[in-house]
């Protein structure tokens, strides 16, 4: 006689899903070196950089940079300072700038003399760079919110400046870190071809490790990540539309794997209205404090997954995604995951869903706030996993969440417009003064903007493939394409190519083969209509082929030999 199955609570549930899961998904597939010899240079008023280079122990040299008034006239501390440190080598001069990370920090000041810039540092300790940087000027001159590795800039007198000085002292070798982020060119939507389009990720990295560099022989810009400066907090995959920067490990599709797999796991072993709670390294809960439906995500900052995991998870049968913040999360975060999951809201409307499915939540009011998007949306409590679906890319995926998404509610008919950043909308034209040139299909980096062929010129758009990067608009020389940020629910209209514009194929005068089209043919006879070249009979040449415009011309030579001297 089969027996019933014994309940299971929803907290060992997840005890037994998270048990199952591997504690590594996959292994780091690059790492960098710092190298330091332990030269470090100390900023700040002279006194307290001479009283705290006094502390540090083991190390090959130590440069001090006087900057700002001294901190206390009182003769005791004076006396003190003046004998403090006395092989510290000094540096009276103005800050320029400075800039690097461990092992390579470059210091910029002024020959009040020559008036000109120089580098202090191989005159010094010879060597072109710094190995460690201490700044006591309490001006944060390495202003990025996640700052380089090997440089500190505690408040002078803390409790922390101890904790620093203590890791400073003996900071010499070599020190191993991942390479977090990697970078696709070919699906890179930031430039081609001397325009500019997306711009997303230089807006959003916390730690300003991500630059647009000028890549020679061609000229165009391409985005490039500095290892050294990266600290993985992975905002810029986030706002990324087309997935062209991902983590090196765990991949996009292995981290989608994973959660699918903590989520299915929690649910045969008996756990029901599974959430998903997103959370960063620098405020991790108390996970045995969680409402026991919550299965936890950490990450080593809260934005290091976006939209295309936030709503595929839905599809796998979570209630809500919620994503914590806290009063440490980089201020530069907080505000891509406020336009994320705001965007993300408008989506799910659109969609017939609550905004609330994916949110925000504060660690100071973790629980609470857990608990009652619990109650608010126990509608959609133990929804069935949807058809399941392959990794795809970033827009491929997120497309195929929306389409199932789609299918579980009763979605709005009329599209919804979006702000001018939003990475959702269509393109259009002005019909009538398109020429088909295709300047437009040659730079867009998706595919959303498709041609046809010589017997069949046209242009076609496919709306889900869209980014809005705008370079199909800075590209087209007749300024005929204009953009339109929105979210259309429906998969008919999102995901279905849609003809724009088409002709009739151009026949060569000469020989009737199909080549360009009219409005191309048109325009070209426009813009050549005074070349001396294209005159009288000549300018028949531009309705003709390829091949019967230069048998034309070698039968005018032919002819006449001395027409050539005339071109």
């Amino acid at each position: 006689m089969m027996m019933p199955k014994p309940e299971t609570s929803n907290a060992l549930a997840r005890q037994l899903a998270l048990n199952s899961l591997p504690p590594n998904l996959a292994a780091q597939s690059g790492s960098m070196t710092y190298s330091s010899q332990g030269h470090l240079l100390i900023i700040g008023p002279e006194d307290l950089a001479r009283l705290t280079a006094e502390q540090l122990t083991d190390l090959s040299s130590i440069t001090l940079l006087a900057q700002g008034d001294i901190s206390s006239q009182d003769d005791e501390h004076l006396e003190k300072a003046l004998n403090a440190a006395p092989d510290a080598k000094l540096i009276y001069a103005p800050l320029v700038s400075l800039q690097g990370w461990l092992g390579a920090f470059e210091l910029q000041v002024m020959d009040t003399e020559k008036q000109e810039s120089f580098n202090p540092a191989k005159a010094l300790i010879g060597q072109q760079h710094f190995d460690l940087v201490l700044d006591l000027s309490g001006q944060q001159l390495i202003s990025s919110e996640l700052s380089p590795p090997g440089y500190y800039a505690p408040t002078a007198g803390s409790t922390q400046l101890n904790e620093v000085i203590d890791e400073l002292s003996g900071m010499r070798g070599e020190f191993e870190k991942p390479t977090y982020i990697q970078v696709n060119h070919d699906i890179c939507a930031h430039a081609d071809r001397g325009k500019t389009g997306c711009t997303r990720c230089l807006d959003v990295c916390p730690a300003d490790a991500i630059s647009s560099h000028n890549h020679t022989p061609t000229h165009d810009f391409i985005i490039a990540v500095n290892d050294a400066l990266c600290h993985g907090a992975g905002s810029c995959t986030t706002a990324c539309p087309t997935g062209a920067l991902s983590f090196t490990s765990p991949q996009p599709p292995n981290r989608l794997s994973q959660l699918r797999q903590l989520i299915k796991n929690y649910q045969d072993a008996g756990g029901t209205k599974p959430a998903l709670l997103i959370y960063g390294e620098e405020a991790a809960p108390d996970l045995n404090s969680l409402p026991d439906y919550v299965l936890p995500l950490p990450l080593e900052e809260a934005a290091g997954v976006g939209m295309e995991i936030w709503f595929s998870l839905l599809c796998a049968g979570c209630t809500f995604v919620s994503i914590q913040i806290s009063d440490e999360t980089p201020a530069s975060l907080v505000t891509l995951l406020n336009k994320e999951v705001g965007l993300a809201g408008q989506l799910l409307e659109t969609l017939g869903h609550p905004a609330a499915r994916i949110n925000l939540v504060h660690c100071n009011a973790l629980n609470s706030e857990l608990e009652a998007l619990d109650q608010k949306l126990s509608r959609w409590h133990d929804q069935p996993a949807t058809d399941p679906f392959e990794w795809e890319g970033k827009r491929g995926t997120l497309n195929a969440a929306l389409e199932r998404l789609y299918e579980q509610a009763e979605a709005r008919e009329e599209p919804v417009l979006l702000s001018a950043t939003a990475p959702f909308g269509q393109v259009s034209i002005q019909v009538d003064n398109c020429t088909l040139c295709m300047s437009c299909v040659a730079l867009c980096p998706t595919g959303a903007l498709r041609g046809g062929n010589e017997t069949a010129p046209r242009l076609a758009f496919m709306e889900g493939d869209c980014v809005q990067c705008g370079l199909c608009e800075a590209s087209c020389p007749e300024k005929v394409i204009t953009l339109e940020p929105r979210f259309v629910a429906a998969p008919g209209i999102r995901l279905e190519e849609r003809i724009l514009k088409e002709e009739e194929p151009f026949h060569c005068i000469s020989c009737g083969k199909s080549f360009g089209n009219r409005s191309t043919i048109t325009s070209i006879m426009k813009k050549l209509e005074n070349h001396s070249y294209f005159q009288g009979e000549a300018a028949k040449r531009l309705q003709m082929c390829e091949d019967c415009r230069v048998r034309d011309s070698y039968r005018e030579l032919a002819a006449d030999p001395e027409a050539q001297l005339r071109l």
